[in-house]
């Protein structure tokens, strides 16, 4: 098997070898790129002519296609592959990947929420701002289907040259994230019925959970995402969608960071037990949640009145 650096060396020689003659006029080269919760080893694939500013290029990472190797132990299997994966991508990214303005991505610029702790250098190179204990930062997305969703981070560096300051992209964001991933909210009954019906089960939600029809208001609890199921959890910045959740309880909610792609809103009336959510979170998040999508350890408190979210602590004093 080849170590980290013999099988990085022999990405950077050898991999424009499996790609079609349309990369000829191409070249590697090596990104740092922080993505949530870690920073990878980028490898663009660019011109060796200087393109013109603002172009998204193809990118993949070093990391992950080691991670590929040491499954099958077969360099060259792994590499093709990879160029196979390279150009299908092509099918739902934009057509011109190495021409494309990024100008275009204007309406299509929306929110992400992360930890700053655990994406202090990530936040550094990119606009953002505060909410509460955590960072809003922006992504363009090129294109959402059901082969997943692409797009690109707008860093410092290119938030500069195309002239959009971070007070520009909140904006867009704002108007943009609702439009791009529309919400949505379902119990997590029916969130779990459509988990256990993707695995192939027939089972109906009365049989699986018995008191289902029978729970009150208050004991209900809902689900926040979106129709792609990609970075969700910035509901959080539009109190009328959770409040939407919090008129169906009827009560003050609490608000726990599922994910980077769901929040979940339950009455503050009936789970009084701060202290328990704060453990629930902290517990689902080290056990069974990815590193790259872990959002907060924190739990969120929605004021009904109010229709604001605040983070609060676990002894019962509101967090400032």
């Amino acid at each position: 098997m080849l170590s980290y650096a013999e099988f990085k060396d022999r990405v950077m020689n050898e991999f424009l070898d499996y790609l079609p003659s349309k990369y000829k006029d191409c070249e590697l080269k090596i990104h740092e790129v922080p993505k949530v919760n870690k920073v990878l080893t980028g490898i663009v694939i660019a011109p060796k002519k200087k393109s013109r500013k603002g172009t998204v290029m193809p990118i993949f990472y070093m990391e992950r296609l080691y991670e590929q190797y040491l499954e099958t132990g077969n360099f060259e299997s792994m590499m093709a592959n990879q160029a196979i994966y390279l150009e299908q991508s092509r099918s739902y990214a934009p057509k011109d990947l190495c021409g494309t303005k990024l100008e275009d991505y204007v309406d299509r610029i929306v929110f992400q929420l992360v930890n700053p702790i655990s994406n202090l250098e990530l936040i550094t190179r990119c606009p953002h701002r505060d909410f509460e204990d955590l960072s809003i930062i922006y992504r363009a997305i090129t294109a959402t289907g059901k082969e997943g969703v692409s797009g690109f981070l707008i860093t410092n560096e290119l938030a500069e040259s195309l002239k959009w300051n971070e007070e520009f992209l909140y904006e867009k964001a704002l108007k943009n994230t609702r439009r791009v991933f529309p919400f949505m909210h379902l119990r997590i009954e029916d969130m779990m019925m459509k988990i256990i019906g993707e695995n192939g089960s027939g089972e109906s939600v009365s049989k699986l959970f018995p008191d289902y029809d029978k729970m009150s208001a208050e004991d209900c609890v809902y689900v926040i995402t979106n129709r792609s199921q990609f970075y969700g959890s910035s509901a959080l910045l539009y109190p009328e969608v959770i409040g939407r959740v919090a008129d169906k309880i009827g009560t003050d909610c609490y608000v726990l960071p599922s994910s980077l792609h769901e929040i979940i809103v339950l009455s503050a009336k009936t789970y009084s037990d701060r202290n328990k959510l704060v453990s629930i979170v902290c517990g689902t998040n080290a056990k069974h949640v990815r590193e790259e999508e872990r959002l907060s350890d924190s739990l969120y408190f929605f004021d009904i009145k109010e229709r604001r979210v605040r983070r609060i602590d676990a002894d019962d004093s509101m967090a400032s």
